[in-house]
């Protein structure tokens, strides 16, 4: 970090005595080390750190495959699947048992990736603007707009962040308005209606190309 000399005034002497210019260095080299050690960890910094990996990641010239394998990082990096997992459960995450609420989060998260990295993580050459960050209680929802290239759609994007520990984590991603845990919710309950918890992550082991577990694990 470069710092401009202060001009001398005329009253001041040619040569400052070393403890003076001691002074004035250490000064210098606090003020410099506050600055550096204060990054920005807003909900928004964190938001855009996501997507500017992302979008070094899906422009690097990797395979399709190994693009996803880059991304999935990143995404669990933003997102907290467990706390949307068992939002988007509801009340049927406290019926199942301890080894059911596991599995089911274990797969929600890579279900979740894997939707949330084909909408949002693998747009070639990506523009955003950011919007300014609103607050309700603990929330704070950043809002962005994604332009996916020259000519191309744009996206209102919506991230509802929270504080966990020493870092912000979304637990709900709005696409257009319309809330992907909300979405995830309706069909969850529309499954439970007429299947069984263990009939639901079967279906959801299908969806992801999984084998039924061994028994006992």
């Amino acid at each position: 970090m470069n710092a401009r000399t202060p001009s001398h005034h005329a009253d001041s002497p040619a040569r400052p005595s070393r403890l003076h210019s001691a002074t004035a260095a250490a000064l210098l080299l606090l003020s410099a080390s506050a600055v550096c050690a204060a990054p920005d960890d807003s909900p928004t910094a964190t938001v855009r750190t996501a997507l500017d990996r992302a979008a070094a990641i899906s422009a690097s010239g990797a395979t399709g495959d190994a693009r996803l394998d880059a991304l999935r990082p990143v995404a669990r990096d933003l997102v907290d699947t467990r706390a949307m997992g068992q939002r988007a459960l509801g009340a049927a995450f406290a019926k199942a048992t301890p080894a059911q609420q596991e599995e089911f989060l274990s797969l929600f998260a890579e279900l979740f990736i894997r939707s949330y990295l084909q909408k949002l993580l693998l747009f070639r050459e990506p523009k955003y603007r950011f919007g300014k960050e609103e607050r309700h209680d603990d929330t704070v929802t950043v809002t962005a707009q994604i332009v996916a290239g020259a000519g191309a759609d744009s996206y209102n994007i919506a991230y509802e962040m929270h504080r966990e520990n020493d870092r912000w984590l979304a637990t709900d991603i709005a696409v257009e308005g319309v809330s992907m845990t909300s979405n995830y919710s309706d069909q969850f309950t529309s499954l439970l209606r007429t299947h069984s918890f263990d009939e639901l992550l079967d279906l959801m082991r299908r969806k992801l190309g999984q084998a039924n577990p061994t028994p006992g694990h």
